[in-house]
């Protein structure tokens, strides 16, 4: 049976944190709780205050948009990343499709990561650029 991987190694396979130096994603693993879900469990309500990151260990959810879209997330993926930096409603429905495992951080411990390692807040605003610039190429393409 191989090793399950450490949260450092989660946390550098996850697109938000690329870029981030060992020590540096270590500093964020030591705020991600690992928390098991059963399917059905709604992770996020649209309009909702969002107050946490999650980052899909194991399992699929579904996320549901207001346009109506169904968008699935698997394991390295992520969902929450807005309401995580800027305390904002949900913008999407997010609910687990399958029994899953999840890292899970909290809007305050990473507030004060961000103000403590500010080379961390840089490469995370690096990385939702570059999303942000995708994400307009596909609604101009």
């Amino acid at each position: 049976m191989p090793a399950k991987p450490s949260k450092v190694d989660l946390i550098l396979a996850v697109p938000l944190f690329r870029g981030l130096s060992r020590a540096q994603a270590h500093q964020v693993a030591r705020l991600a709780d690992e928390v098991e879900v059963r399917a059905g469990k709604r992770l996020a309500t649209l309009g909702e205050t969002g107050r946490e990151l999650f980052i899909v260990v194991e399992g699929t959810a579904a996320v549901r948009t207001p346009r109506g879209r169904t968008i699935r997330l698997g394991p390295g993926e992520f969902v929450g990343e807005m309401s995580l930096l800027d305390g904002g409603p949900r913008s999407a429905d997010v609910e687990a499709l399958t029994d899953m495992r999840l890292l899970v951080i909290g809007q305050r411990d990473f507030g004060s990561l961000l103000e403590a390692a500010p080379q961390i807040a840089r490469q995370i605003m690096r990385t939702l650029s570059a999303r942000l610039r995708e994400a307009e190429r596909q609604v101009t393409a």
